[in-house]
């Protein structure tokens, strides 16, 4: 019988990453971001991302602007049969759910979701050292005429 005052230390099962989800490393860490839209470029809103993994292939990313109109956000990507697409499922303050779809191939991380009624895709390169990523965002409301949404630039702080 065991000791009911033992204490035993459980932890968690992690598998190594697979060579699709690895290449998600490169998000891993602490980011500020910044937002500009077309109409306005003088403007810039602040925001930060992090991203980190959770248990067995899976990149938590979390992320907040500095502006009450903007939700608070958390992505579950990946999963352990991640291959070459990865799902992500979106979550917002708001109460918003979507699922896109997301690649990361030679410095390019792609975005998207094609909805009839309100798709989106984003379109992110990183620089040389992989500490910026620049984005551009676009939208349509009906998945065949697209509209540039936003720029968004990702600066790596650790």
């Amino acid at each position: 019988m065991s000791n009911p005052n033992s204490k035993t230390e459980i932890k968690p099962h992690i598998s190594p990453l697979s060579p699709a989800l690895k290449r998600l490393d490169k998000l891993v860490g602490d980011w500020t971001t910044e937002i500009s839209y077309p109409s306005d470029p003088s403007t810039i809103i602040h925001g930060r991302t992090t991203f980190e993994w959770l248990g067995n292939g899976f990149l938590v990313q979390r992320s907040e602007v500095e502006r009450p109109e903007f939700p608070k956000g958390i992505a579950l990507i990946g999963g352990e049969d991640a291959t070459d697409i990865y799902p992500m499922h979106y979550f917002d303050s708001r109460g918003v759910a979507r699922l896109y779809q997301m690649t990361l191939n030679d410095g390019v991380w792609k975005i998207w979701r094609d909805d009839p009624v309100f798709s989106q895709r984003t379109i992110g390169t990183f620089s040389d050292d992989g500490n910026t990523i620049t984005c551009s965002l676009e939208k349509s409301g009906d998945g065949k005429h697209w509209e540039h949404d936003f720029d968004q630039t990702y600066r790596k702080v650790k």
